[in-house]
């Protein structure tokens, strides 16, 4: 994908293929743990032939606190995915893209919470309208039931833990290369993630081949293609272009669970939808993320 529109294909490519990553949730039927797991294990086994190497080379002389962070990192990635993937048992797939969605928001609240970076004014107001529109989409989700917020909140805490595997990251952004670091965090969550599965007696091999055919698509198309995708874009596009686009997955993968699942998006969940995106749209535009 060369000449001046080969960024922008990848790009379209990259919002294509995160979209699917609800949808293929949905299709594993399996576990949110074991579809959690799955989706990380088989993505770093995927990952490992091209970064193993760099990942064995570099991690015996990372200091001590850079291994905690490396672990920190895994950990919240692995609660986001547990928390993401499981709400979308109780939730529509638009409501719980919509949510965790908002990660950039909570990413730079507890950056100025915890590290002490400015926020710029017309940044604090875009995340309390998110917030409003948060609002929104729970109301509609009301009327649907507690377990429609039950997913709300968990994709919520989905945010939040990503937002935290964001922070982690910056402060290991040297420490090893994106490929190495990478493999060594999707392990950890991996890792992580199988031991709470065991603990909580979820199966993680006892599923019909079809199932991990689900799960295998879900580590290459929306975890590897996408995320490779938007790294590839990053090299010829500026960040906030590319933060922009990747608002269109909420819409695509809303589209998409209309046209697989006929799940309809509720008006109120169109309207907070809208603020949410809005907003999101807003603190790119200000460069911030």
């Amino acid at each position: 994908m060369s000449g001046p529109r080969g960024p922008f294909v990848a790009l379209a490519a990259a919002v294509l293929c995160i979209s699917f990553g609800s949808i293929l949730v949905r299709l594993a039927a399996a576990p949110p743990l074991a579809v959690s797991f799955h989706r990380v294990f088989l993505a770093s086994l995927l990952l490992a032939p091209f970064a193993l190497g760099p990942l064995l080379r570099g991690f015996p002389r990372l200091p001590a606190r850079d291994r905690l962070l490396l672990g920190a990192s895994g950990l919240s990635l692995a609660i986001h995915f547990a928390t993401w993937i499981a709400s979308l048992s109780y939730t529509s797939v638009a409501s719980s893209v919509l949510l965790v969605n908002t990660t950039p928001l909570f990413t730079l609240g507890l950056s100025r919470a915890f590290l002490g970076e400015s926020v710029p004014r017309v940044v604090s107001v875009a995340i309390l309208a998110a917030m409003v529109g948060a609002g929104l989409i729970a109301v509609g989700d009301w009327t649907t039931g507690t377990d429609s917020l039950y997913g709300d909140a968990l994709a919520l805490v989905g945010a939040v833990a990503l937002s935290g595997y964001h922070i982690v990251g910056r402060a290991l952004r040297d420490a090893l290369p994106l490929g190495a670091y990478v493999l060594a965090v999707w392990s950890a969550a991996a890792v992580i993630l199988a031991a709470i599965a065991t603990t909580s007696r979820v199966s993680l091999v006892a599923y019909p081949g079809r199932t991990f055919a689900v799960l295998l698509a879900l580590a290459v198309v929306p975890t590897l293609a996408g995320h490779g995708l938007v790294n590839r874009a990053l090299r010829a596009l500026p960040a906030p272009t590319v933060s922009l686009f990747l608002l269109g997955e909420p819409v695509g993968a809303t589209l998409l669970a209309l046209a697989i699942f006929g799940e309809a998006p509720t008006p109120w969940t169109l309207a907070g939808g809208a603020v949410v995106l809005g907003s999101l749209a807003l603190v790119v535009r200000t460069g911030a993320v």
